[in-house]
């Protein structure tokens, strides 16, 4: 049963703004009881039950911003007019405005137009919350290192259950080109298509923002700072950048510079992951197995299941090949190995592990004999666009 938040006790609070913080201990774990609920709706990876998430929360909302969303808003992702959260809250127009502005300010909620937006845990509100890193330090240490325990209590193993995966892996920008350059002729179910190419799937928004990656944010701040880059690679899109650009969290950024900035981040041995929709998402992440909860999950706890692999595998070229180990070093799974079996033909050769293998071709991208080529295997369609993506997600989940 969910509390009474209209009652006269609480009215007064919110009067004077000491909203929650002088209720009894029961009725604040209500209000983030409520919250976790309220953040964990049908279409994304809903936060478990338990003490770990509750110190996320508890650190990561004030009471009186638990109390705004629960209170004031339908839903995540549904635009919500101020009066409309004025009116539910019953908060004065002022306080109101400032505390729903120092929330945007945080990353907890943005503002498009009149409307404000909640977005649910994951995707979306772990991501701009850490991506802004605004808020107090020892509250987002907390809320980080909260977040960090609930992987290691399976939270991460929900992705498999979401049909469609909410990511999919798109190849390295230049081996993929080759690719498409060799195989234009190919047969219609392996043409290469725009949304596998980085520049062409990039070049239908025409407003980008580089962004602090979230997921290197938090784990950074839980303790446990990449292994592999210091830099930021993400990036926003559209309405995303504009937002990122507008608020100072993003760095504008021209298609060119983009590429460059891809470019790099492959080098760095980071891997290019987006929404899994076909038309161009409002932002591409560029991800480390260290920290990124996708890739994390899928290395770490084995779960493939939470990621579309790109439609292409890497293919050794022997002759060129000299053994330097570069691809076994960089690749971000593990997948690569020298073989040392008995078979004389394989022993001391490059192997790859395909069912490991998730198709980024960072081996492609960093060798330096070119021994290592993408080809182009499965042909996994993804849905035309978010609209479809949630439509969909809907009906299997």
């Amino acid at each position: 049963m969910k509390y009474d938040y209209n009652n006269q006790k609480v009215i007064i609070f919110l009067t004077q703004i000491n909203i929650i913080n002088n209720q009894t201990e029961i009725d604040k774990e209500q209000l983030y009881e409520d919250l976790r609920v309220f953040l964990s709706p049908e279409n994304s990876l809903k936060l478990p039950k338990s003490e770990t998430t509750s110190r996320l929360l508890t650190n990561m909302y004030t009471p009186a911003e638990a109390f705004i969303i629960v209170k004031g808003f339908k839903k995540p992702l549904g635009p919500t007019l101020g009066w409309r959260i004025r009116r539910k809250t019953k908060i004065p127009k002022q306080k109101l405005k400032e505390i729903l502005e120092d929330m945007i300010y945080k990353g907890k909620l943005i503002k498009k137009g009149p409307f404000y937006v909640i977005f649910p845990y994951i995707p979306g509100g772990f991501e701009f919350y850490f991506t802004t890193n605004r808020d107090d330090p020892e509250r987002m240490k907390k809320a980080a290192e909260a977040h960090d325990a609930l992987f290691y209590e399976g939270y991460p193993l929900g992705l498999s259950k979401l049909e469609p995966t909410v990511y999919r892996v798109i190849s390295t920008i230049e081996p993929t080109k080759k690719t498409y350059e060799i195989n234009k002729s190919m047969e219609v179910q392996h043409q290469i298509l725009t949304y596998e190419l980085m520049e062409d799937y990039l070049a239908e928004k025409d407003v980008f923002a580089v962004v602090p990656c979230s997921c290197r944010t938090a784990a950074a701040l839980a303790g446990n700072p990449c292994k592999r880059t210091d830099e930021n690679f993400c990036i926003t899109a559209g309405a995303l950048a504009e937002n990122a650009i507008e608020s100072g969290v993003g760095k504008e950024a021209s298609l060119e510079e983009l590429i460059e900035i891809m470019k790099k981040a492959e080098k760095e041995g980071l891997v290019h992951e987006t929404f899994n929709v076909q038309e161009a998402s409002l932002f591409i992440c560029n991800c480390c197995p260290c920290c990124c909860g996708f890739l994390k999950s899928v290395k770490e706890l084995n779960n493939y299941g939470a990621i579309t692999k790109s439609n292409f595998e890497p293919r050794i070229d022997y002759e060129q090949c000299n053994l330097c180990e570069t691809c076994i070093n960089i690749c971000p799974m593990e997948a690569i190995n020298i073989n040392d079996s008995s078979d004389q033909e394989k022993n001391g050769k490059i192997e790859i592990n395909y069912d490991l293998c998730i198709g980024c071709g960072v081996c492609a991208s960093n060798c330096l004999q070119e021994a290592l080529s993408l080809v182009k295997v499965r042909n996994d369609i993804p849905v035309k666009n978010m609209r479809k993506y949630y439509k969909e997600l809907g009906q299997h989940n």
